[in-house]
């Protein structure tokens, strides 16, 4: 990963991935707020708290569920948001897959997370945990 960025919302995305990829839980929880929203995917009720990135993190690795994050580009935006077009790769169950979106966040004063948005097309080829399967 490149030299991390000094916009706040761009700094916590490249944490973000580099704790995700390296398995390292403890870090990765505390780039988040106590408060924080995740919209993930967004069409799905928000997930709110400390629960909330509990919930994302163990709900992607489950028995025969391993992601990985591959942020392709990132954009700030004002003083303390990024959008940024995210790759997923995954290996469930031994089968190698991809998922492409568009993710949003927003960082508070501390550089913390409190908002994550994530926009993606459910897979047709593959079935994701239900936590992150919009209500129908």
């Amino acid at each position: 990963m490149t030299e991390s960025s000094t916009h706040p919302a761009v700094r916590a995305v490249q944490h973000h991935a580099a704790n995700w990829n390296a398995q390292d839980r403890t870090a990765w929880l505390a780039l988040f707020d106590d408060s924080v929203t995740f919209e993930d995917p967004v069409g799905k009720a928000p997930k709110l708290g400390r629960t909330a990135a509990e919930g994302s993190w163990d709900n992607s690795f489950t028995e025969g569920r391993v992601w990985t994050l591959h942020p392709q580009r990132i954009i700030p935006g004002g003083q303390f948001e990024a959008a940024v077009h995210m790759l997923n790769r995954g290996q469930l169950h031994g089968e190698q897959v991809e998922l492409e979106g568009i993710e949003l966040y927003r960082v508070n004063d501390l550089g913390l997370i409190v908002s994550v948005r994530a926009f993606f097309e459910q897979p047709t080829e593959f079935e994701l945990n239900p936590f992150f399967v919009p209500e129908a």
